[in-house]
């Protein structure tokens, strides 16, 4: 004991030697490895189904960037345990890395969705929006009364139309005789396709750099429960447990922000486009 105590400084300074020499080695590996996430959605965008805009995210793209990555995932606890300044350089070195994927492949989802959409076909938005305009003379009661009559022949129409015959129609009806989305369809598709990836990549961050109080092993056990190429995160889908360390649970959301700092604004210009498209779909 009294020896490991004397070569304490010694043992500290080998190990921040190590994590330095560590940072700029995992930096290429995690570009190599986010790099064969992105060969497969470049050759998904030059497909004949992307280019009409039926190429759908599908989270599992980036199982290819992450089962090169578990083999380093020890390490991680390690820096944790040594160095927490060197462990959460080394999350911001992934953090820079990983942005540029989601921010290019959300934006063509995005993208392909919208040219999914149709225009809005019916005359309730020139009803509601141009009527005063057009006969200054009418009051707002007249305009309010000429739509409520043509929103009551449609209920109408649709109340008389059989049971089994209303209940297949339902798909039709949003998608359009010219099988063309609705702009809020569009909103809400990209979104169910965007919102799964997000939650996995999270978990992920969370087992890849122990970020959370409820693991009980240390950095021996971890590097003994498996052999490099065979360590896996489990399922990513599944939810993980809240955790109680505030600071920890931060760090979380800290990260996310990082990898994702585009999302919101992204997200908030689809949304101005769907009003855009058609105001009454506020």
């Amino acid at each position: 004991m009294q020896v490991l105590q004397e070569k304490k400084d010694t043992y500290r300074n080998e190990a921040a030697t190590f994590l330095r020499r560590l940072k700029p080695f995992l930096q290429v590996k995690f570009a190599a490895a986010i790099d064969e996430t992105r060969k497969v959605l470049e050759r998904e965008k030059g497909t004949s189904l992307s280019r009409v805009g039926k190429v759908k995210l599908d989270a599992r793209n980036h199982d290819l960037s992450r089962d090169i990555l578990w083999k380093y995932c020890p390490l991680m606890l390690f820096a944790r345990e040594v160095d927490r300044p060197e462990w959460e350089e080394l999350m911001k070195t992934y953090e820079s890395v990983a942005r540029p994927l989601y921010q290019d492949e959300f934006r063509d989802a995005v993208f392909a969705w919208k040219r999914t959409a149709r225009k809005p076909a019916g005359d309730e938005g020139d009803i509601l929006f141009t009527s005063q305009l057009e006969k200054q003379g009418e009051g707002i009661a007249t305009t309010a009364r000429k739509l409520t009559v043509k929103r009551s022949q449609t209920l109408a129409k649709t109340l008389r139309a059989p049971i089994g015959d209303n209940n297949s129609k339902t798909g039709l009806d949003k998608m359009g005789s010219d099988g063309k989305l609705p702009p809020y369809e569009v909103f809400g598709g990209a979104l169910e396709e965007m919102l799964p990836i997000v939650s996995m990549e999270q978990n992920f961050i969370v087992k890849f750099f122990h970020i959370t109080s409820l693991e009980q092993y240390d950095f021996p056990e971890a590097v003994a429960a498996a052999p490099p190429d065979e360590r896996r995160g489990g399922d990513l889908r599944r939810p993980r447990v809240m955790e109680p360390n505030r600071d920890l649970a931060k760090q979380v959301v800290q990260s996310m922000e990082e990898v994702y700092s585009f999302f919101p604004g992204d997200l908030q210009s689809l949304v101005d486009w769907v009003l855009q498209s058609d105001p009454l779909y506020v």
